[in-house]
C-alpha cells in the first residue's frame, strides 16, 4: 500500500460499510476485512471492486500453546491471495486453549479439538512465550503470501506469571525477529490506563520504527477500568497519541475500527474520519 502522500485512512468492515462507501468513497482509501467474516460471508469481499482490501485475522493464536489446524492457515493464505492484501494483521494473543479429549464439557460437534475462547487474550509475557511467538510467526509466514503484522491486545489486568510488561515484550520480540507491528491505539491506551501508567511515557518506549498500521477506535470506562468498545468514539487522548506516532513511525495505514454496531451513526463516522485526516494532515 503506497504512502508517498502520507498514510492511507480506511475503515474496518461492517454491515453498513458498502452503503457508506457509496456516499463517501472519497474519504475512504481502503477497507479492512476480518478473515473470520469472509469465511462465513464471502460476499463481503465484493467491496474490493471499489476499494483495496486489507486482511485482518483473529484465528492464528500466535501467542498460544495450541496451533490452529493447517486448514485454517491455508484458508487465511487463500483469502490473502484473493484480496491481494499488502499484509495480514493478527493479534499478539492466544485464542485457542487446550482441553481434555474426554472432557464432558467438550463441544459435541468437535470432540478433542482445542477451545476457541472467542476473544483474543494476552498471553503471559515471558521468554517461553517469546520463543513460541517467533516459531508461530515463522510457521505462518512460510504459508502466507503476505507478511504478518502483530497487534497489541488490550490488557485488563496483569497476566499472572508475566516477567515483562507488554512494551518490554514487544521490544524483545522486535530485537529477535524482523516483525512489523499493528499498533492498536485503543488497546494501547486501555493497557496504560489500567496499569496506572502515563500513555505518553509508555509510547516513548514503544518500537515505533516497526509500526506499519494503526487502529483507532473507542474505549469505555466502567467497573474501575478501561475497556475496548468499537461502538464508541475514540477519546481525544487517543488522537493525541496518533499525532505522536505519525511524527516518528513509518505508518502506511490508519484503520478506524467502528465495526461493532451496524447502527453506528454515519454523521459520527464522518466526524471521526475527518478527525483522523486532520491529524494526518497536521503531521504531514
Amino acid at each position: 500500500m503506497s504512502c508517498q502522500d502520507g498514510p492511507r485512512v480506511g475503515l474496518a468492515y461492517s454491515a453498513r460499510t458498502p452503503t457508506f462507501v457509496d456516499k463517501h468513497e472519497e474519504l475512504v482509501d481502503y477497507v479492512e476485512i476480518p478473515f473470520e467474516l469472509l469465511r462465513h460471508d464471502p460476499a463481503a469481499v465484493e467491496i474490493m471492486s471499489r476499494l483495496p482490501v486489507v486482511l485482518h485475522c483473529a484465528s492464528l493464536s500466535i501467542a498460544g500453546t495450541v496451533r490452529p489446524r493447517r486448514e485454517v492457515l491455508d484458508e487465511v493464505a487463500d483469502w490473502a491471495r484473493r484480496t491481494a492484501t499488502p499484509w495480514v494483521g493478527e493479534h499478539l494473543s492466544f485464542i485457542l486453549a487446550e482441553r481434555e479429549i474426554d472432557d464432558h464439557s467438550a463441544d459435541e460437534y468437535a470432540p478433542g479439538e482445542p477451545w476457541n475462547i472467542g476473544y483474543t487474550v494476552s498471553p503471559q509475557m515471558t521468554v517461553d512465550t517469546l520463543d513460541r511467538v517467533v516459531a508461530a510467526m515463522a510457521a505462518a509466514e512460510a504459508v502466507l503470501p503476505a507478511p504478518l503484522l502483530l497487534e497489541n491486545p488490550p490488557i485488563y489486568f496483569d497476566v499472572p506469571g508475566s516477567t515483562m510488561t507488554q512494551v518490554e515484550f514487544i521490544n524483545e520480540l522486535c530485537a529477535v525477529a524482523d516483525v512489523g507491528l499493528l499498533l492498536d491505539l485503543a488497546h494501547f491506551y486501555i493497557t496504560a490506563r489500567n496499569r496506572g501508567e502515563d500513555p505518553n511515557e509508555v509510547l516513548a518506549r514503544f518500537p515505533l520504527d516497526r509500526v506499519v498500521e494503526v487502529h483507532v477506535s473507542g474505549v469505555d470506562e466502567q467497573a474501575g477500568g478501561m475497556w475496548d468498545n468499537h461502538a464508541n468514539r475514540a477519546p481525544q487522548a487517543e488522537l493525541d497519541l496518533l499525532a505522536t506516532v505519525l511524527r516518528t513511525a513509518p505508518v502506511q495505514a490508519i484503520t478506524l475500527e467502528y465495526n461493532w454496531s451496524a447502527q453506528f451513526p454515519n454523521d459520527v463516522l464522518l466526524t471521526e474520519l475527518r478527525r483522523v485526516r486532520d491529524v494526518v494532515s497536521t503531521a504531514r
